[in-house]
């Protein structure tokens, strides 16, 4: 990875690759992909552009190597989706920094929570969040639903500098 990582809001330039990208990220977890379960990668820009939604991409020298998005349960509550690595980009640091800029973003939104829920088999994403102050509200056999309270302290400092 370069020091030119931007992490910037989805645009529509890259809106295709930025579903090529979860879809293969899909392919390679389950080894097939049903598109009925995901009608909101038909159209990421609509899906997405909604009041208190946000989805970015991570960008390495103009490469497109990372997704998140933000999208809110209600007027307190955001749940993280979308979180996505392009596998040779995978443990240098990126999704920790696509989730501190989710988290920054849920909490200009004036969210004071994030709920997310990822496969139980996904032992790093499940090691990224609790690392990062997730907390396992419930597990359904398949899959581990997490919950965080965010604080805004460190994003006022963030503001303020």
């Amino acid at each position: 990875m370069s020091r030119s990582l931007e992490i910037l809001p989805l645009y529509k330039a890259v809106e295709d690759e930025a579903r090529d990208l979860i879809l293969a990220g899909f392919l390679e977890r389950f080894g097939f992909i049903d598109h009925s379960l995901n009608p909101d990668l038909k159209d990421l820009m609509g899906s997405y552009t909604k009041e208190g939604h946000v989805f970015f991409v991570a960008l390495d020298d103009s490469e497109l190597v990372a997704t998140g998005a933000v999208t809110k349960e209600d007027h307190r509550m955001g749940r993280i989706e979308r979180m996505s690595v392009k596998s040779s980009y995978r443990r240098k640091g990126i999704a920790q920094r696509m989730l501190a800029k989710l988290e920054d973003s849920a909490r200009f939104c004036k969210y004071e929570r994030l709920v997310l829920e990822t496969h139980n088999s996904w032992e790093s994403a499940i090691r990224l969040y609790t690392s990062n102050g997730y907390h396992l509200i419930a597990d359904d056999g398949k899959r581990s639903h997490f919950e965080k309270v965010l604080g805004d302290e460190d994003f006022i400092m963030k503001v303020i500098w």
